[in-house]
């Protein structure tokens, strides 16, 4: 139980394996999970027996296949494909790999939490049900892109923190920073992920050396990460940059806006005057009849081919003849990263109008976007390259048995993800009403503030910076279900006094 007796407090505990493979209750629990696993994949590959694609797909295929050090897109889920490739070429085998990611890291996570924490009722059940039948693990695990893999380092770092809050030792900090590290390589959304880790590393029972090693070693990671991009992107492209999809991505976020407003040309720095010549006709164009575009359909106005983004990489193309894709991509990227900065600062109220109020909205109920389909049959120019890559590939499979299901299961999350928020909101303020702060042990209320600032991050990062659809707020229905299912136990059962509180961070002060 969450809150159980002072005396058991002084008992150690079992070891976290033995607690897992001795423990008759949790055998049972982990043998339900591993053959509902089995299941759920079979009955999976029964009606989508074949990979999806999406438009990434192509970037992450030529990444791995050419040994590029650098593209568009992060190069780490290339280099995880690449390792896949020493081992197999099925494509089967590739959506197996990545669903048992998924599922491993999610009972890590539950495992975790129920050893740390000793929920006896609704997290212990509740959550494991939500687990043995959540059929997003299996959609998102059967795409060729990026986030299985990230969704299950995502998992993995969170427990991770939770184990530091639990029982922090050396080697928990150096696999914090080498999934920390890993995590951003596969997804920029990770940048914010060290500010979340400061919360258990600073108040956990690390020495002072051992806490600024544990903040300073992610960071080295990625510091080293993005020097190493840079260097790759100059010697291929000429051009220092690390991402070049971020100045496409804030030059779009900036159209949503102009689109609306009345747009002022005096001022406009020199350098940004053929940017802003295009814009100005596009966005007259808009006004005069095309039709507003709004930010629910993300990244709309850097894939137009007739928008301003993609008639100024045209003509860098024709003035540079015989440079691949990425080169000018990269090295348009900075004049739209300024453009939009500049616009944005221009008209900071039109942009909080037009932009972030809307992705506000976008955030508590996102797109299902690719999700919501079968979208293999569309990938035409990727069809063409399956061949190279899976050996089980080479014949064009245009389209799962039964595609309907797909958007009829995953209609559900966006209502899901309305739904924990305002249950997690709700039994937040319950806890706080009901002093359950000082009802809890220390390392419970720190856990709760972990989840917190996870959230408001994540919230800023999505609104402002990044396309939001469902299969990016994954992590997100994990942790507010999850906590919400805690929040509930704690709040539930009965005060314990000051004794009991205190012999269990007493308890967690030991590691027990």
């Amino acid at each position: 139980m969450l809150l159980t007796t002072a005396t058991s407090f002084l008992r150690p505990a079992p070891g976290f394996a033995s607690f897992i493979f001795v423990h008759r209750r949790n055998q049972l629990l982990l043998a339900g999970a591993v053959v509902m696993a089995m299941i759920k994949m079979m009955v999976f590959k029964h009606f989508f027996p074949y990979m999806d694609f999406t438009s990434d797909t192509g970037s992450y295929m030529e990444t791995t296949l050419k040994h590029m050090d650098y593209n568009i897109w992060p190069i780490g889920y290339s280099r995880f494909l690449w390792l896949f490739h020493q081992v197999s070429h099925s494509e089967t085998v590739l959506a197996v790999l990545q669903f048992t990611l998924l599922e491993v890291s999610a009972f890590f996570f539950y495992f975790s939490v129920v050893y740390i924490f000793h929920p006896e009722s609704y997290f212990r059940y509740g959550f494991y049900a939500f687990l043995l039948i959540n059929p997003l693990f299996p959609f998102l695990g059967n795409y060729f892109i990026s986030d299985a893999l990230f969704l299950s380092l995502g998992l993995t770092w969170i427990t991770l923190l939770l184990w530091i809050l639990h029982k922090p030792t050396t080697t928990l900090l150096v696999l914090h920073g080498l999934v920390l590290g890993a995590a951003f390589t596969i997804r920029y959304n990770a940048m914010f992920y060290p500010l979340v880790a400061l919360i258990p590393i600073l108040c956990s029972r690390y020495r002072r050396w051992q806490k600024i090693t544990a903040i300073l070693l992610p960071v080295v990671l990625i510091t080293a990460f993005v020097l190493f991009v840079r260097q790759k992107s100059y010697e291929h492209a000429g051009i220092r940059l690390f991402s070049a999809f971020s100045g496409w991505q804030m030059m779009n976020n900036s159209m949503y806006m102009l689109q609306y407003v009345k747009i002022d040309s005096t001022g406009v720095p020199a350098e940004l005057e053929p940017m802003h010549k295009l814009v100005y006709q596009y966005c007259t164009l808009l006004k005069q009849g095309k039709g507003r575009i709004d930010p629910s359909v993300g990244s709309a106005f850097m894939w137009d081919n007739g928008g301003p983004q993609k008639i100024m990489l045209a003509r860098y193309n024709q003035a540079h003849p015989g440079k691949d894709t990425y080169t000018g991509w990269a090295n348009v990227a900075p004049l739209f990263g300024s453009y939009g900065t500049y616009m944005i600062k221009k008209y900071p109220w039109d942009f909080l109008h037009y932009y972030l109020w809307p992705n506000v909205k976008q955030y508590l109920f996102p797109e299902m976007e690719v999700l919501a389909a079968y979208n293999r049959p569309y990938m035409g120019s990727n069809l063409q390259n399956v061949a190279a890559f899976f050996t089980d590939g080479a014949k064009e499979k245009p389209v799962g048995k039964y595609g309907d299901i797909q958007l009829t299961l995953m209609a559900i999350f966006p209502w899901l993800i309305v739904v924990c928020h305002v249950l997690f909101l709700e039994e937040t303020i319950r806890y706080l009403i009901r002093k359950g702060i000082r009802r809890t042990s220390r390392k419970f209320n720190l856990a709760l503030l972990l989840c917190w600032t996870f959230i408001l991050l994540n919230f800023g990062f999505s609104v402002f910076a990044a396309p939001i659809v469902l299969r990016y707020q994954v992590l997100l229905i994990v942790l507010l279900l999850g906590y919400t299912l805690l929040l509930t136990e704690v709040i539930d059962m009965p005060e314990r006094s000051p004794e009991e509180i205190a012999a269990e961070d007493e308890r967690a002060m030991l590691g027990i």
